[in-house]
Protein backbone atom coordinates (compact mmCIF):
# COMPACT_ATOMS: atom_id res chain seq x y z
CA UNK A 1 0.00 0.00 0.00
CA UNK A 2 2.67 2.19 1.31
CA UNK A 3 4.86 1.65 -2.50
CA UNK A 4 1.32 2.43 -4.51
CA UNK A 5 0.56 5.64 -2.88
CA UNK A 6 4.70 6.62 -3.02
CA UNK A 7 4.12 5.94 -7.09
CA UNK A 8 1.56 8.06 -7.00
CA UNK A 9 2.97 11.13 -5.32
CA UNK A 10 5.99 10.30 -8.10
CA UNK A 11 3.65 10.65 -10.70
CA UNK A 12 2.04 13.52 -9.90
CA UNK A 13 5.38 15.47 -9.11
CA UNK A 14 6.51 14.30 -12.41
CA UNK A 15 3.20 15.96 -14.04
CA UNK A 16 3.35 18.88 -12.39
CA UNK A 17 7.22 19.60 -13.07
CA UNK A 18 5.97 18.70 -16.99
CA UNK A 19 3.31 21.23 -16.72
CA UNK A 20 5.91 24.09 -15.74
CA UNK A 21 8.25 23.18 -18.11
CA UNK A 22 8.46 25.53 -21.13
CA UNK A 23 11.26 26.30 -24.67
CA UNK A 24 11.95 29.42 -22.47
CA UNK A 25 13.38 27.09 -19.82
CA UNK A 26 16.33 26.09 -22.37
CA UNK A 27 18.91 27.83 -23.94
CA UNK A 28 17.62 27.31 -27.24
CA UNK A 29 14.05 26.62 -28.75
CA UNK A 30 14.20 22.82 -29.81
CA UNK A 31 11.34 23.70 -32.10
CA UNK A 32 12.25 26.16 -34.12
CA UNK A 33 12.50 25.63 -37.84
CA UNK A 34 14.05 27.96 -39.80
CA UNK A 35 12.25 28.87 -42.82
CA UNK A 36 13.52 29.15 -46.47
CA UNK A 37 13.21 32.49 -46.32
CA UNK A 38 15.42 32.93 -43.38
CA UNK A 39 18.01 30.52 -44.78
CA UNK A 40 18.49 32.38 -48.07
CA UNK A 41 18.93 35.64 -46.20
CA UNK A 42 21.97 33.56 -45.06
CA UNK A 43 23.20 32.03 -48.11
CA UNK A 44 26.01 34.44 -49.87
CA UNK A 45 25.63 34.50 -53.61
CA UNK A 46 28.51 37.04 -55.15
CA UNK A 47 26.93 39.03 -57.88
CA UNK A 48 29.23 40.03 -61.05
CA UNK A 49 29.67 43.70 -61.31
CA UNK A 50 32.16 45.40 -63.79
CA UNK A 51 35.29 47.01 -62.29
CA UNK A 52 35.31 50.85 -61.29
CA UNK A 53 37.29 52.93 -63.46
CA UNK A 54 41.54 52.79 -62.12
CA UNK A 55 41.60 56.01 -59.94
CA UNK A 56 44.61 58.64 -60.03
CA UNK A 57 46.76 57.67 -56.84
CA UNK A 58 47.75 61.25 -57.06
CA UNK A 59 44.56 62.88 -56.15
CA UNK A 60 41.33 61.69 -54.25
CA UNK A 61 40.09 60.63 -51.16
CA UNK A 62 42.69 58.36 -50.53
CA UNK A 63 42.67 57.41 -46.71
CA UNK A 64 45.64 56.08 -44.82
CA UNK A 65 45.26 52.88 -43.02
CA UNK A 66 47.61 52.68 -40.06
CA UNK A 67 48.37 49.05 -39.58
CA UNK A 68 52.10 49.11 -37.00
CA UNK A 69 55.04 51.19 -36.81
CA UNK A 70 57.39 47.74 -38.34
CA UNK A 71 54.89 47.92 -41.55
CA UNK A 72 57.28 48.94 -44.16
CA UNK A 73 54.43 49.70 -46.72
CA UNK A 74 51.96 52.90 -46.95
CA UNK A 75 48.51 51.17 -47.56
CA UNK A 76 45.73 53.40 -49.00
CA UNK A 77 41.95 52.33 -49.02
CA UNK A 78 39.80 55.23 -51.68
CA UNK A 79 36.85 56.66 -49.31
CA UNK A 80 34.81 57.06 -52.52
CA UNK A 81 34.97 53.53 -54.43
CA UNK A 82 33.37 52.16 -50.55
CA UNK A 83 29.97 49.79 -51.98
CA UNK A 84 28.05 47.38 -49.87
CA UNK A 85 27.12 45.14 -52.27
CA UNK A 86 23.17 44.02 -51.80
CA UNK A 87 21.92 40.44 -50.37
CA UNK A 88 22.48 37.65 -50.70
CA UNK A 89 26.16 38.88 -51.54
CA UNK A 90 26.73 41.86 -48.51
CA UNK A 91 30.43 42.19 -49.32
CA UNK A 92 32.03 45.19 -48.96
CA UNK A 93 34.01 46.00 -52.51
CA UNK A 94 36.80 48.78 -52.35
CA UNK A 95 39.82 50.06 -54.12
CA UNK A 96 42.92 49.76 -52.22
CA UNK A 97 46.72 51.07 -53.12
CA UNK A 98 49.86 49.12 -50.93
CA UNK A 99 52.48 51.79 -51.71
CA UNK A 100 55.82 50.01 -51.33
CA UNK A 101 58.37 51.50 -49.71
CA UNK A 102 60.55 52.66 -52.33
CA UNK A 103 57.04 54.61 -53.87
CA UNK A 104 55.78 52.26 -56.44
CA UNK A 105 51.82 51.92 -56.73
CA UNK A 106 50.45 48.57 -55.97
CA UNK A 107 46.48 48.95 -57.22
CA UNK A 108 43.79 46.32 -56.24
CA UNK A 109 40.09 46.29 -56.17
CA UNK A 110 39.10 44.13 -53.43
CA UNK A 111 35.90 42.83 -51.63
CA UNK A 112 35.60 41.57 -48.24
CA UNK A 113 32.48 39.55 -46.75
CA UNK A 114 32.13 39.69 -43.05
CA UNK A 115 30.46 36.33 -41.31
CA UNK A 116 27.27 37.02 -39.38
CA UNK A 117 29.52 35.40 -36.59
CA UNK A 118 32.84 34.57 -35.31
CA UNK A 119 31.45 31.00 -34.58
CA UNK A 120 30.64 28.84 -38.27
CA UNK A 121 27.14 27.32 -38.45
CA UNK A 122 26.65 24.47 -41.29
CA UNK A 123 27.33 25.64 -44.33
CA UNK A 124 27.60 29.43 -43.24
CA UNK A 125 30.10 31.51 -45.45
CA UNK A 126 33.21 32.66 -42.99
CA UNK A 127 34.89 35.76 -43.29
CA UNK A 128 37.11 35.92 -45.93
CA UNK A 129 38.69 38.49 -48.82
CA UNK A 130 38.69 38.02 -52.69
CA UNK A 131 40.98 40.62 -55.16
CA UNK A 132 38.85 41.27 -58.20
CA UNK A 133 41.82 42.93 -60.33
CA UNK A 134 45.11 44.40 -60.29
CA UNK A 135 45.82 47.70 -61.19
CA UNK A 136 48.52 48.38 -64.05
CA UNK A 137 49.09 51.96 -63.91
CA UNK A 138 51.23 52.01 -66.82
CA UNK A 139 48.36 51.15 -69.33
CA UNK A 140 45.27 52.22 -66.88
CA UNK A 141 43.45 49.05 -66.49
CA UNK A 142 42.65 46.03 -64.18
CA UNK A 143 43.79 42.74 -65.22
CA UNK A 144 41.52 40.49 -63.39
CA UNK A 145 43.20 37.01 -61.43
CA UNK A 146 42.19 33.56 -63.73
CA UNK A 147 41.75 31.89 -60.47
CA UNK A 148 40.29 34.53 -58.13
CA UNK A 149 38.46 32.83 -54.47
CA UNK A 150 37.36 33.96 -51.64
CA UNK A 151 39.93 33.79 -49.28
CA UNK A 152 39.24 33.14 -44.89
CA UNK A 153 40.33 36.49 -42.75
CA UNK A 154 39.65 37.15 -39.67
CA UNK A 155 41.53 36.98 -35.88
CA UNK A 156 43.46 34.10 -36.81
CA UNK A 157 44.73 35.16 -39.67
CA UNK A 158 46.26 38.72 -38.19
CA UNK A 159 50.03 37.47 -38.75
CA UNK A 160 49.36 36.19 -42.18
CA UNK A 161 47.94 39.36 -43.40
CA UNK A 162 48.83 42.31 -40.81
CA UNK A 163 46.83 44.73 -43.17
CA UNK A 164 43.82 43.11 -44.15
CA UNK A 165 43.45 42.16 -40.77
CA UNK A 166 42.58 46.44 -39.85
CA UNK A 167 40.35 46.08 -42.32
CA UNK A 168 38.51 43.01 -40.76
CA UNK A 169 38.77 45.14 -37.38
CA UNK A 170 37.40 47.91 -39.17
CA UNK A 171 34.15 46.58 -40.74
CA UNK A 172 33.16 43.40 -39.25
CA UNK A 173 33.75 43.13 -35.55
CA UNK A 174 30.63 44.41 -33.63
CA UNK A 175 28.30 44.10 -36.56
CA UNK A 176 28.54 45.80 -40.47
CA UNK A 177 27.30 48.63 -40.92
CA UNK A 178 24.60 49.23 -43.70
CA UNK A 179 26.09 52.38 -45.66
CA UNK A 180 28.61 53.66 -46.77
CA UNK A 181 28.98 56.64 -44.46
CA UNK A 182 29.08 53.93 -41.37
CA UNK A 183 32.02 52.21 -43.56
CA UNK A 184 34.05 55.80 -43.45
CA UNK A 185 33.53 55.98 -39.81
CA UNK A 186 34.32 52.91 -38.78
CA UNK A 187 37.84 53.64 -40.64
CA UNK A 188 38.41 56.98 -39.25
CA UNK A 189 37.71 55.28 -35.81
CA UNK A 190 39.71 52.04 -36.47
CA UNK A 191 42.05 52.07 -38.85
CA UNK A 192 43.88 55.60 -39.35
CA UNK A 193 46.39 56.44 -37.03
CA UNK A 194 45.02 58.34 -34.76
CA UNK A 195 42.48 56.08 -32.59
CA UNK A 196 39.23 57.49 -31.64
CA UNK A 197 39.67 60.48 -28.62
CA UNK A 198 42.64 61.27 -30.77
CA UNK A 199 45.13 58.87 -29.20
CA UNK A 200 48.39 58.58 -30.68
CA UNK A 201 48.99 55.10 -31.88
CA UNK A 202 53.32 55.94 -32.04
CA UNK A 203 53.45 56.88 -28.26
Amino acid sequence: MRRLALLTLCLAATAVNAAGFSEKDTPFNTRYKESPEEAAAREFAEQKTALPPLPDTQSGDWFDLYVSEDYGKQPKILLSSLQIMPSPDGSIRYILNVRSDKGHDNLTVEGLFCARSSFTYGKDKRSSYKVFGYGDTVNRRWIEPRKAEWKPIGSTFNKNDEMRAVLYQAFCVDGVPNTTEGLVKRLKERAGRYAPKMVRHDK
